[in-house]
């Protein structure tokens, strides 16, 4: 069939045709979205799960409600840089809030409070930026005393409860989307922590949504000892079988093709549920289709192109990272599936008398973010289907 009609979108951060199997996640944040219109006050959020899983794209779609809704939104991704490890949040966020505060001078003009807060963001910004990169379009004079002693976590929390308060008065909110925050250095996590703790003491809408691997609760727990209390936590995992396979027959209803239930299953099954697999494997069998119908041959020759695409590319850029080292600490992985493993036993696979003497392969391997750690003595991939790919490797 014509690739230029082809409907389906795989990639990072990508969304698909058809966002399926997250409306409760959805209405989740609607509702906080109301209740802090109402001025009552609702948990942060923090949404968990393997890459593949389509936590950015859930984010991105929350985003843009919040804006609909003339919120005051920063988005943000944490980075793995050892440049910038430790020092990259507020520079991030700083300038993220730039352009939403810029929007929303623009739209509602200048009231005490907003003149305020952008006096309060001023000092923020002039701490992340003293050469005075991060102009708002206006004049304003920085707040002294606000926001200005260059600690994170003081600075954080006055910024976002004026923020907050000016929202307030315009009947909105601010939220700050965090993607890959696991990554943040612990004072950061901290900083983010106590500036949602104390706005939220004083029933100031401010929000953070956070995403990133399962491992994030515990670090956030580590940061911060009541941190289990500040957010709800959301798993974000594979869609069940009737959402993976709306995700896979909805794009085509509207363009004269129809899939074969028995070629549906078989990409739903291939794909395992995951949303980054569905759109690559549809994709590529829409590729193959002769048409109109796609049946169940297509889905065969789709799931092995697809396959192949995502061997040469998206887990080959993980298996490419990895020292000779690594690599062998990943097979013996690769015995559990895609696990959890016990590191105990995967030092005994390795030959190894002790935990200790694998363990700087296995901080790499996490720094690199290949693998993490579920909890304590266990590790895993940080996507689905690694043990299948290394299995296929032959070096």
């Amino acid at each position: 069939m014509d690739p230029v009609g082809n409907p389906y979108s795989p990639g990072a951060g990508l969304r698909p045709p058809e966002l399926a199997g997250r409306t409760e996640d959805i209405s989740n944040f609607e509702t906080l979205l109301a209740r802090a219109a109402a001025g009552r006050a609702t948990q942060s959020v923090v949404l968990t799960g393997l890459r593949g899983v389509g936590k950015t794209v859930l984010l991105n779609d929350l985003a843009d409600r919040a804006r609909r809704r003339n919120w005051i939104v920063a988005q943000v991704e944490a980075r793995v840089d050892a440049n910038t490890k430790g020092a990259s949040f507020r520079p991030m966020v700083a300038r993220s809030l730039n352009q939403s505060l810029r929007q929303v001078t623009g739209r509602v003009g200048m009231r005490d409070k907003l003149r305020s807060a952008l006096a309060t963001f001023k000092s923020f910004s002039i701490k992340t930026d003293p050469s005075g990169g991060l102009a708002l379009g206006i004049e304003v004079d920085p707040q002294g005393g606000r926001a200005d002693t260059g600690s994170l976590e003081l600075d954080l929390s006055e910024l976002a409860f004026d923020l907050a308060e000016s929202a307030a008065e315009l009947g909105t909110g601010v939220v700050v989307l965090i993607d890959e925050m696991q990554e943040l250095d612990g004072d950061e996590l901290a900083a983010i922590c106590t500036a949602v703790h104390q706005t939220g003491q004083r029933s100031a809408p401010f929000y953070v949504i956070g995403a990133g691997l399962p491992s994030l609760p515990g670090v956030l727990a580590a940061a911060r000892s009541y941190a289990e209390r500040l957010f709800t936590y959301r798993p974000i995992g594979p869609l069940d079988a009737e959402a993976a396979r709306i995700a896979v027959t909805r794009p085509t209803e509207t363009q004269q093709t129809e899939w074969e239930p028995a070629a549906v299953d078989i990409v739903v099954e291939a794909s395992m549920g995951y949303p980054y697999f569905l759109q690559e494997f549809a994709k590529a069998t829409w590729d193959y289709a002769p048409g109109p119908t796609i049946e169940s041959d297509d889905a065969r020759l789709g799931i092995q192109a697809g396959r192949d695409k995502l061997d040469a590319g998206f887990f080959a850029s993980r298996w490419n990272r990895a020292t000779p080292a690594e690599r062998d600490y990943l097979r013996a992985m690769a015995e559990d599936g895609d696990g959890p493993s016990s590191s105990g036993e995967i030092a005994r696979r390795l030959g190894k008398v002790s935990v200790q003497q694998v363990g700087p392969t296995r901080a790499n391997l996490i720094h690199k973010g290949l693998v993490f750690a579920p909890e304590h003595g266990l590790v895993a991939y940080t996507v689905p289907g690694m043990a299948a790919f290394i299995a296929r490797q032959v070096d």
